[in-house]
């Protein structure tokens, strides 16, 4: 076990988190050399596979984070001793990262570590401190250019960076309310130190033949013709995702994408996701030459986790519809402003829609006396109703 508590290592999460997984550090080698080090709670150490601690969190397979609700994956004495946080001292699996000049990878190292996070930072405080970049955090704005770099490359290698802007739906003294969410600086660097963490995770895996639920993309369009063709439209990204295939999970290997990447897994939130948690637990088990899981086991595992997030998606859905029906029933305006995208079921008035004052890309029931045109801008109207969508009138 590597000892990095020398490390300044940060954490950036959101002003409420649950789970504190993740962490990033900066380390300096000789001849001026920067290694990225991303550090992931190891919480597979504290109980074993198939222990009832796992089975309960195999059955929920995911923390789900309602909107007036959250209920974790694993259990409070877990998520207390796993989660990461200022000034406590943590064992992670840490990855170390050698960059070349262009932003691709030259070396990489994962092992088990113990780190000391010097800073838990918002990631408001992250924004700030890269914006006005002080001396004394020259580490996180080094992290910033080195993950630049590598978000460049992957873009050379056909990533496609989504930078429309994502909503969130809050429930404040009572009152629902809808945040529109424009993706800052430190969001960004955080999400491509997770993409990369999953990346050399999958070319451990892979390199020591071990099983684990690889996430395969597959671009069935042109992606660069298509975002050419709508580049003034609120909505490109939204169209684009029209045409891209869906990503699926398998044992098997290959490329994803729309990240750029050959390989990938999703490794860094073995707090709230299950098949993260059996992932790390792979490499924990290889770094200490423990038993792996096996093939079919993992086959068994991905098929279980599939149909069970099926049901955590409904749970997700109706929430969010329920909170969605009483904002607009609040809201009571005498119009919104959609932009259509396309027809789900034309038969039964099913549209898929996107309301840009709140960022809101969601399903409803449109009911229209003429044809609609994809992104244009329509006015409707919100209908009380008791179907299984909201309702808007044109």
């Amino acid at each position: 076990m590597k000892d990095l508590t020398n490390l300044k290592t940060y954490i950036i999460d959101s002003d409420d988190p649950h789970e504190v997984d993740d962490a990033i550090s900066l380390e300096i080698r000789e001849g001026n050399k920067k290694n990225l080090w991303i550090h992931i709670s190891n919480p597979c150490k504290l109980f074993l596979h198939g222990s009832n601690v796992d089975l309960n969190a195999r059955k929920r397979n995911s923390s789900l984070y309602l909107i007036d609700q959250y209920v974790p994956m694993l259990p409070n004495d877990i998520l207390e001793k796993a989660n990461l946080a200022q000034n406590k001292v943590s064992e992670t699996i840490s990855a170390s990262i050698e960059f070349n000049d262009d932003g691709s990878i030259q070396n990489y190292e994962i092992l088990e570590a113990i780190i000391k996070p010097k800073y838990q930072l918002t990631y408001e405080d992250a924004n700030e401190i890269l914006e006005l970049e002080p001396k004394e955090e020259s580490e996180l704005v080094e992290i910033k250019n080195l993950l630049e770099k590598s978000i460049e490359f992957r873009k050379q290698q056909g990533a496609i960076i989504f930078d429309n802007p994502n909503s969130k739906i809050k429930l404040y003294k009572d009152k629902i309310i809808i945040n529109k969410l424009e993706k800052t600086i430190s969001q960004i660097i955080v999400a491509e130190s997770m993409i990369l963490m999953g990346y050399v995770t999958s070319l451990f895996i892979n390199k020591y033949n071990l099983a684990a639920a690889f996430r395969i993309q597959k671009i069935n369009c042109n992606p660069n013709e298509i975002l050419g063709r709508y580049k003034d439209s609120k909505i490109k990204y939204l169209i684009l995702k029209q045409y891209m295939g869906r990503s699926y999970i398998t044992t098997v290997p290959d490329k994803h994408e729309s990240l750029g990447l050959k390989m990938y897994v999703q490794c860094t939130s073995p707090l709230r996701r299950y098949l993260d948690l059996i992932i790390q637990r792979q490499v924990y088990n290889k770094i200490n030459n423990y038993e792996f899981l096996s093939f079919n086991s993992i086959s068994e595992i991905i098929d279980y986790s599939k149909n069970r997030q099926v049901e955590n998606n409904n749970i997700l859905k109706n929430d969010k519809l329920k909170h969605l029906s009483l904002f607009f029933m609040n809201e009571n305006k005498p119009f919104y402003k959609i932009i259509f995208v396309k027809w789900i079921n034309y038969k039964r008035n099913i549209a898929l829609v996107y309301f840009e004052e709140y960022s809101l890309e969601i399903l409803i029931t449109l009911f229209v006396s003429i044809e609609l045109y994809s992104n244009k801008v329509y006015k409707v109207k919100y209908s009380i109703n008791d179907n299984n969508l909201l309702e808007f009138i044109y």
